[in-house]
């Protein structure tokens, strides 16, 4: 269920995406705010690593965490290969996502402790208009699966 106040689209994951489409370097980007009931070390392991990103991504394969190559299937057949082009653990990384002909879009994803749980800061740039809807379905069911594998890991706490 979504709600629009202030401007801002309010989920009941707590999600704002300030109309999530935005156009940034005349290429549409796509950005997610998340407020996730769990610690950074938490949040951080879950977006990182091969089996717990194949948990509410899709199955993932990881050559490595830091500056590797990696192909995640979304839904069959369809998979994102690319590679991790900065990493600064536990805060931030980027990947870009191979696109071929195309330039390669960019995901950043920022991981933020705060008073009320950790935020994740999602921001996929550069994707060709005809990809806007089908990235937008993909984030924001992933980040709904996100949310629920963190609700089971704090009812094993």
């Amino acid at each position: 269920m979504r709600k629009a106040v202030g401007g801002h689209w309010m989920c009941m994951a707590r999600t704002t995406d300030m109309r999530r489409a935005t156009h940034a370097d005349q290429a549409p980007q796509l950005r997610y705010v998340r407020t996730f009931g769990c610690d950074a070390d938490l949040l951080w392991r879950l977006i990182t690593r091969p089996e717990q990103l194949s948990s509410w991504l899709g199955p993932t394969v990881l050559s490595k965490t830091q500056y590797g190559g990696f192909m995640v299937v979304t839904r069959a057949p369809a998979e994102q290969t690319g590679i991790v082009t900065i990493c600064d653990p536990p805060h931030y990384f980027r990947a870009a996502f191979d696109d071929p002909p195309h330039p390669a879009s960019t995901v950043l994803v920022d991981v933020v402790p705060g008073q009320d749980g950790t935020y994740l800061i999602l921001t996929h740039g550069g994707i060709r208009d005809s990809l806007l809807a089908q990235y937008d379905r993909l984030w924001m069911r992933a980040l709904d699966r996100l949310g629920r594998v963190i609700a089971k890991h704090r009812r094993c706490a």
